[in-house]
């Protein structure tokens, strides 16, 4: 797992397989994401992972709905493992996560959004 900012956006990278004994380790991880002071969006990439189960699901479900609270953009990215999309397409979760096929089109969806807020924000 890592967490690293790229410019305005914080991306974290998960990798290979997260199961409940890596629990605390996401959780620290998506915190420390969505409260990195420099950073306005946060990027959750998932091309490297290759196992998940429903606590991780569960996990970025909610980081989804902290972030929301703290209109922080929040995006997911692949290409996705097909036992990572299959997951979240028997779980639902597909149609409510904003996904990304690969990492630069979620940094894109991240940007833009950035880019919209910024000028709602303007007088």
């Amino acid at each position: 797992m890592e967490v690293r900012p790229e410019g305005r956006i914080i991306v974290v990278t998960l990798r290979h397989e997260i199961d409940l004994q890596g629990a605390d380790a996401v959780t620290e991880a998506f915190h420390r994401a969505r409260t990195h002071s420099g950073t306005d969006a946060t990027l959750l990439d998932l091309a490297a992972l290759t196992f998940a189960d429903s606590t991780l699901l569960g996990l970025i479900l909610q980081t989804k709905a902290e972030h929301e609270q703290a209109r922080r953009p929040l995006v997911l990215s692949g290409p996705f493992h097909p036992g990572i999309q299959r997951l979240l397409d028997l779980t639902g979760a597909a149609t409510v996560l904003p996904l990304a096929d690969t990492r630069d089109e979620g940094l894109r969806q991240l940007h833009t959004l950035l880019s919209t807020a910024a000028h709602h924000e303007a007088p």
